[in-house]
């Protein structure tokens, strides 16, 4: 009698095989995971070495706070390395894939490259203990990126025991101001408050938070409640629906984010008597030599410039094609220090700035012609000249403002007063170099009790710059008389 193989003999490897396959798969894909994330890594941290090189060439670095953020990818960066190298058959090399953080510097970096000015990513306040994962518009914006999931969400609200097991309608459901959960909502709370203790420019940064895996309407009340908590603090979030469809070239991207928030500055600029001067100051014009009745304060500025155009980089852009004024006691006072002190080419400067004596009927395109002959810079054609002079009337101002702004009153000078008083109550962004009086609206704002209070919009620029003058002229006159702190 003829003996038959067991039934279905012939198919007992394919199990075998098939779990082989599977097997070869998983590992062929945990290798190219490994050689894309690097991939990823390496690309995400060559654009943050082109957004510091960019920063150097622009005499920014200083200023814009990335060592954290950037160790941070260099870390990751390590690591993607050595798990490029382990065998990808081993669980370990995929667990660490999994466990990666390059996703969220990815998303930070993504929405940083649509932010202007940026000047800090992975910003830390220590005391408070809270993070700005991106500072953008110098200072002004400050945006929290999570890569929470509503499910994660709810799993910290039940930790916390704000989620009834019995269920509540949407209407009934409340977060409890006593209960202070671990996660996003606490986070948040931190950062608002470091906002809230920070004055930049006169205000207080708005925060914003985006939430990549979260929708505009989430599937859970519970998730819709906490969100809502958060707008009610002010906050701004974005979810998956509202971001950025694809941040812009690289190259056009860091360009971006070095550059100034000039963007932000109102259709009319106000020039207060520190700007006044650095237009019409001959070191801001050419290079002039060192001479021994050069005060410290001249000498040091010829050394400045001679590093870093002011005019051709900071002022002439931060004005653009705006329209241009200033006050009458800003433009009287520069006057008087031109008339004591001012060299030949400097009274001239004036003259062509204001508009005044034989200049006052020239039109926009003469004056920018007749600047022309008097720099050795190219003057921009768009430059609104001549910057008008306009009437303030402190009595009707101060009562346009908030009720900090009479303390503040008491601590400027006449001229400053009219300068940012006038700028504050007309929202205009004023341009000066003049730090201390910067600093005492910042203060103000900081000792408001109200968290929404602002002060003027002020841009400073990088330096100031004092009148060369005559040494006849020069010798005797202090930089307070020449100033107008």
């Amino acid at each position: 009698m003829a003996t038959h193989p067991p039934s279905g003999g012939a198919d007992e490897s394919q199990p075998d095989q098939k779990i082989e396959e599977q097997s070869d798969s998983l590992v062929a894909e945990t290798k190219k995971l490994a050689e894309e994330m690097h991939r990823r890594c390496r690309v995400l941290l060559d654009e943050l070495l082109q957004f510091q090189a960019h920063l150097k060439a622009l005499k920014k670095e200083a200023r814009v706070e990335v060592r954290c953020f950037k160790g941070g990818v260099q870390s990751e960066l390590r690591i993607l390395g050595k798990l490029l190298k382990s065998d990808p058959a081993d669980p370990k090399t995929a667990h660490g894939l999994r466990s990666s953080n390059l996703s969220f510097y990815g998303l930070v970096w993504s929405i940083a490259k649509t932010c202007r000015s940026v000047i800090g990513l992975e910003k830390k306040f220590f005391k408070i203990h809270a993070k700005a994962d991106i500072v953008s518009e110098d200072g002004l914006s400050w945006t929290m990126v999570s890569s929470v999931t509503e499910k994660k969400i709810i799993w910290d609200l039940a930790k916390a025991g704000w989620v009834d097991s019995c269920g509540e309608s949407e209407d009934d459901f409340e977060v409890l101001e006593d209960d202070k959960p671990e996660g996003l909502l606490r986070q948040v709370e931190a950062l608002v408050k470091a906002s809230r203790a920070t004055v930049v420019h006169g205000r207080h940064p708005k925060t914003t938070l985006v939430l990549p895996k979260i929708k505009a309407v989430p599937d859970s009340k519970e998730v819709g409640a906490i969100l809502q908590k958060i707008r009610n603090m002010g906050v701004v979030i974005l979810t998956s629906q509202e971001l950025p469809t694809g941040p812009p070239l690289p190259a056009d991207a860091i360009e971006q984010m070095a550059a100034d928030r000039l963007n932000c500055f109102s259709d009319t600029l106000n020039i207060d008597c520190t700007i006044l001067l650095a237009f019409a100051s001959d070191l801001s014009h050419g290079r002039v030599e060192p001479a021994q009745w050069h005060n410290r304060a001249i000498a040091r500025q010829i050394e400045i410039e001679a590093e870093d155009l002011l005019l051709p980089s900071s002022l002439w852009p931060a004005c653009g094609s705006r329209k241009l004024v200033t006050t009458k006691e800003s433009a009287d006072r520069m006057r008087e220090i031109i008339k004591t002190i001012g060299s030949e080419d400097e009274s001239k400067r004036a003259s062509l700035l204001l508009g005044l004596d034989e200049n006052s009927h020239l039109p926009q395109e003469q004056l920018v012609k007749h600047f022309q002959t008097l720099t050795d810079y190219p003057v921009p054609a768009e430059w609104s000249l001549p910057i008008k002079i306009v009437d303030t009337d402190m009595a009707t101002i101060i009562t346009s403002l908030p009720a900090f702004a009479e303390n503040v009153a008491e601590k400027l000078t006449p001229i400053n007063r009219s300068v940012f008083f006038y700028g504050w109550a007309n929202r205009m962004t004023i341009l000066s170099s003049n730090a201390g009086v910067a600093k005492v609206f910042d203060h103000a704002v900081e000792q408001s009790s109200d968290p929404d209070s602002a002060g003027p919009d002020i841009w400073l620029s990088p330096t100031c710059r004092s009148l060369v003058g005559k040494e006849k002229k020069r010798r005797g006159f202090t930089e307070r008389e020449e100033g107008t702190l």
